[in-house]
């Protein structure tokens, strides 16, 4: 039943933006409708234009130029401003086949100049369409951009967040690479591993931001591309941004990759030497103290080499768990392909919904 009426708005909205983009059209396109009427000369001009090629023979220059204009201009003749329903008059009835006739000497202008031809006016009333018209577009498109923001205002603000969340993930492993370029290391980024939970027989999945592999640890970045204040502590469920007066609220970022870490260590079979680090941009400023292991970008790198000063000179072992590690990982990273990221989503979006019983 939810399918069905989900099913329903969604064509409702398309429907609704369908109809208002053909009206945005159709008032669009009317000023060009009457400009074309403009081209068209009065019945008046157009049996002027018929009389005058009944006295020249059809190949001569003035009979061309006459016939062209009848072509261009009498297809439609319009009459005091208004199209004309008579039909367009047949081809001249009878052509002369000699040379030019003369006219009479009482008649001062033998040909008629083709300036001398009258254009056609459009009536008052088309005028005032024409300029309503025109002004009447630019509200439209304001109107139509606000309906389809108000339509599509989910969809828009998701695909937002996961854009700004795509270009500080690889703002931060760029960071990475320039500052470890001297060390054996490997990055690996929008990991899908399960975890030990159960989802309607299938093992819960969760995607990890990135993963760096060290010689001397592992370290599992959850990257927030937030800007603002930041409120938050490192035991409170939620954490607070404040941009300006507009108050947000999101997840705590250490829990949520708590989660992160037990996938990771659930792949590579780690009991330690596993790390969690959260890192927010450079444009989010904390108001409340900073958590443990919660950084900005610029005090990434200081934050990571603290552990390389830990790291034990007597394990032989280093070398040997760094490659059987990297195996593992390259493993994770290449099942993370559309399918395990279309079963994620699936699965997050089922865990979202709340659940129904039936009577």
């Amino acid at each position: 039943m939810k399918g069905c009426v989900k099913n329903i708005w969604h064509n409702a909205k398309f429907c609704m933006l369908l109809a208002v983009m053909v009206s945005v059209v159709g008032v669009g396109l009317y000023p060009f409708s009457l400009k074309a009427l403009e081209k068209q000369d009065s019945e008046a001009i157009c049996i002027l234009i018929q009389s005058e090629m009944q006295d020249w023979h059809p190949t001569t220059p003035r009979y061309q130029e006459l016939k062209a204009r009848f072509d261009e201009r009498c297809q439609q003749p319009v009459a005091n401003g208004v199209k004309s329903t008579v039909k367009r008059p047949a081809t001249p009835t009878t052509v002369r086949q000699d040379t030019p006739k003369q006219k009479p000497n009482i008649i001062p202008a033998v040909v008629t100049p083709k300036s001398t031809l009258a254009p056609s006016t459009i009536s008052p009333i088309s005028s005032v369409l024409e300029s309503l018209s025109i002004l009447l577009v630019i509200p439209i498109f304001i109107l139509v951009f606000a309906i389809v923001t108000l339509l599509f205002r989910p969809s828009l603000r998701r695909y937002r967040a996961e854009w700004l969340g795509q270009q500080g993930e690889k703002r931060v492993a760029k960071l990475l690479k320039q500052g470890l370029k001297d060390e054996d290391y490997r990055l690996y980024r929008n990991l899908i591993l399960p975890m030990d939970e159960i989802t309607e027989g299938t093992p819960a999945l969760t995607e990890v931001d990135l993963v760096l592999l060290t010689h001397f640890g592992v370290f599992v970045l959850e990257v927030k591309n937030y800007s603002g204040w930041i409120f938050g502590g490192e035991k409170q469920a939620q954490w607070m941004q404040k941009i300006f007066t507009k108050q947000t609220r999101f997840k705590n970022p250490l829990h949520q990759n708590y989660k992160h870490c037990l996938a990771v260590a659930h792949c590579l079979g780690l009991v330690e030497g596993l790390h969690s680090v959260v890192v927010f941009s450079d444009e989010a400023s904390f108001k409340t103290p900073l958590p443990k292991n919660v950084v900005n970008e610029s005090g990434l790198l200081s934050f990571i080499a603290q552990y390389k000063g830990q790291m034990s000179e007597t394990s032989h072992n280093t070398n040997l768990a760094f490659t059987c590690a990297a195996e593992r990982l390259d493993i994770a990273q290449q099942q993370s392909d559309s399918d395990a990221k279309s079963l994620h989503l699936m699965q997050f979006k089922h865990r979202r919904v709340e659940p129904t019983i039936s009577s």
